[in-house]
């Protein structure tokens, strides 16, 4: 007697459940359409399996729709076989997403994970598990080759801002820590609990950011490689990544021009986003302070 799956990932459609079905079955090997219920001649569920895993896909409506929460995972032993998911999956309205993560035709959300990739990540080395992970951030669909070497960093990013206090005031807003904490956040759920800043060449600061709601927490940290008073700052974040931020007085107003290194992790855009937040937030705190 053949064995019952116990648990059946069921995947709600508009009314593409069996085109759904018999694209899936077409992509992996071992698979097929189990059976269809109809209602009146229309079709209501199909069942498939797709290299022996089952699935049931059901015309329900145009209410709801699939989201990154739920994706499947194709663990593959190689480039070939990452390549021909990738290709296949992505085809005829699909879309490339970030670090192995993809959406075929209907929405739905899957990750081509070659076997190469768990295992650097988890790698006892840190150093060569740090680079995995910074390379999968930098890619869209994985290559096995890249995956030891550290992602060329992109091209600095550039926010500032002018604030209607002189270059003396800013300065001190911007380094003492009783001040930091008032204005070092992005937005109104983030705040910064504690900063410790030691404002020379060689020293070191440390910003928590955390959620208001604790959800989550991380240092902004690094090192000062330059500090002149009222003028300029320069640092290395600990991950590497070089900052430097200008002030020019002009007319009792000062200009701030902060030119950074981005990350891999996030898009460039959504960086320059929150840096250019940060300082937006240190000028509205400024401007009240300054007197």
């Amino acid at each position: 007697m053949a064995k019952i799956q116990k648990i059946t990932p069921f995947l709600w459609f508009n009314n593409q459940a069996e085109e759904a079905a018999n694209f899936y079955v077409s992509v992996f090997k071992n698979s097929k359409i189990k059976s269809v219920v109809r209602n009146g001649g229309a079709v209501l569920v199909v069942n498939f399996s797709l290299d022996g895993q089952e699935f049931t896909a059901l015309n329900g409506g145009p209410m709801y729709k699939f989201t990154e929460a739920v994706s499947f995972v194709v663990n593959c032993k190689g480039q070939k076989e990452v390549d021909c998911f990738w290709e296949k999956l992505t085809a005829d309205g699909g879309s490339e997403s970030q670090c192995a993560w993809l959406k075929d035709k209907f929405g739905l959300s899957w990750q081509i994970v070659p076997d190469a990739l768990p295992k650097l990540l988890a790698d006892p080395d840190p150093k060569k598990a740090q680079t995995a992970m910074a390379a999968m951030m930098a890619m869209k669909k994985i290559i096995i080759r890249n995956l030891g070497k550290m992602p060329k960093p992109g091209k600095p990013i550039t926010v500032k801002t002018k604030v209607n206090a002189p270059a003396e005031k800013v300065w001190e807003l911007w380094s003492k820590p009783e001040h930091i904490v008032k204005w070092n956040a992005a937005s109104d759920d983030w705040h910064t609990p504690k900063a410790v800043n030691d404002l020379r060449v060689s020293g070191r600061f440390v910003s928590t950011m955390a959620a208001k709601d604790g959800s989550m927490s991380f240092d902004f940290s690094g090192t000062y490689t330059e500090v002149v008073e009222n003028q300029r700052i320069a640092y290395t974040m600990d991950d590497g990544r070089k900052a430097k931020i200008d002030f020019k007085t002009n007319g009792g107003k000062t200009e701030i021009t902060t030119v950074f290194d981005p990350e891999n992790m996030n898009s460039r855009e959504l960086q320059q986003g929150g840096w250019q937040s940060i300082l937006n937030n240190f000028k509205k705190y400024a401007e009240q302070n300054a007197g």
